[in-house]
């Protein structure tokens, strides 16, 4: 059970472990070359990826959130700046708006200050926040979003201060670090995510692949190992060694079956969403029913998704994306925030929806929701009310 919850990152570690110290036990590599689920080191210096993994392993966040932060790691760009749109990191990581929110205020606390935020205006500001005696103007023109225009002296007359207090705060803000990378050498090597589980569409039919080839197979010197033993006397060393091989082949050989086992189920049960990737053609899915069809336990399966990845259409999702929660009528939570996200931008800035005029459009697309649930899932989403929406 151990061994099925393991990431395919953390399943290589523990393979090569035991080869490093069981004498009988040697590795045969994949044939191709690809990299776990963590970034390789750089043997000349550190990277800015090292560094702040660095700090991931060593906070005291829940396993859930170092997760969650380790995936907007991998979508910082060379200059540390997450730019990846929420909904794209949606639909990449499969966590909720609330999860997803809390990972990039987690990331967004780590060393070098700045890293992880959308524009310059929002890296500054952290980096503001930090500093004692900040120059309140410049802190109040970051907060207010008018960075550009205080780096334009032409347009200062349209900022509420004076010559002298707009020349200050501009020597305060240029004292800052535009880019939180920049103390750092970038990874030399192109690095990947390892998806367990790859389907395919042709025809538009779905088939599914295991990426074990991807794992070393371990190789245990059957010849040696007898010569020595019958050569000594400490038997039980040995037969610990041999014991200690075979529970974890055998537990590898389970794990792929049962990650072969879950993937079928699955991709023929969320057909629909692999052939398009598109987040509203998820159907509810939950761990009990996957347990039942497939005549396991609920923990079994909740330790087979467990930070496993899949790859379709050349494109890497987290398998919990497969697994959206129900909310009604054989709704899923998901299909609810994009049909609520789709409503919100294309409503008229003039005259934005009430939640009343979102229940009535919802009901017209067979969705049946309260008023007080459609006010939840916009707070969810942070979305304000239709009167803060007016434009």
């Amino acid at each position: 059970m151990a061994v099925l919850s393991y990431s395919t990152y953390d399943l290589v570690n523990v393979i090569k472990d035991l080869a490093a110290s069981d004498p009988f036990v040697s590795l045969r590599e994949p044939q191709t070359e690809s990299q776990g689920l963590e970034w390789v080191a750089d043997p000349q210096a550190e990277s800015l990826t090292d560094h702040l993994l660095m700090q991931v392993r060593l906070s005291n966040w829940t396993s859930k959130n170092k997760a969650a932060v380790k995936q907007l790691i991998y979508n910082l760009a060379a200059d540390g700046y997450l730019r990846t749109g929420t909904s794209e990191l949606l639909d990449q990581t499969g966590l909720s708006f609330v999860e997803l929110r809390h990972a990039k205020e987690s990331l967004q606390s780590l060393d070098p200050c700045g890293i992880g935020t959308q524009d310059l205006n929002e890296c500054l500001l952290i980096q503001a926040r930090q500093i004692t005696n900040f120059d309140q103007v410049a802190l109040r023109i970051l907060i207010d979003q008018q960075l550009e225009l205080l780096a334009d002296p032409a347009s200062w007359s349209q900022l509420n201060y004076s010559r002298q207090e707009l020349t200050a705060a501009l020597a305060s803000i240029q004292t800052l670090n535009p880019l939180p990378a920049s103390e750092y050498v970038a990874a030399d090597s192109t690095q990947y995510l390892v998806p367990d589980l790859i389907y395919k569409v042709v025809d538009q039919r779905i088939t599914v692949e295991s990426f074990q080839q991807q794992i070393p197979e371990l190789i245990f010197d059957e010849a040696s190992y007898t010569k020595l033993k019958a050569q000594t006397d400490q038997q039980q060393y040995f037969s610990t060694q041999r014991e200690r091989y075979l529970e974890l082949k055998n537990a590898i050989n389970q794990r792929h079956q049962t990650m072969m086992r879950l993937g079928k189920y699955v991709g023929h049960y969320q057909h629909d969403f692999l052939l398009s990737l598109k987040k509203e053609e998820l159907k509810p899915l939950g761990l009990k029913e996957v347990a039942q069809a497939l005549d396991l336990a609920p923990s079994t399966i909740s330790r087979a998704i467990k930070d496993k990845y899949i790859q379709c259409q050349n494109k890497i999702f987290s398998l919990k994306i497969l697994f959206p929660r129900q909310v009604t009528d054989n709704i899923s939570q998901t299909k609810i925030e994009h049909e609520l996200l789709t409503l919100i931008q294309t409503e008229n800035p003039a005259r934005p929806l009430t939640d009343q005029q979102i229940v009535a459009l919802l009901a017209d697309q067979g969705i049946h929701l309260s008023r007080r649930v459609i006010a939840k899932y916009r707070a969810k989403l942070r979305i304000p009310n239709s009167y803060a929406r007016k434009k």
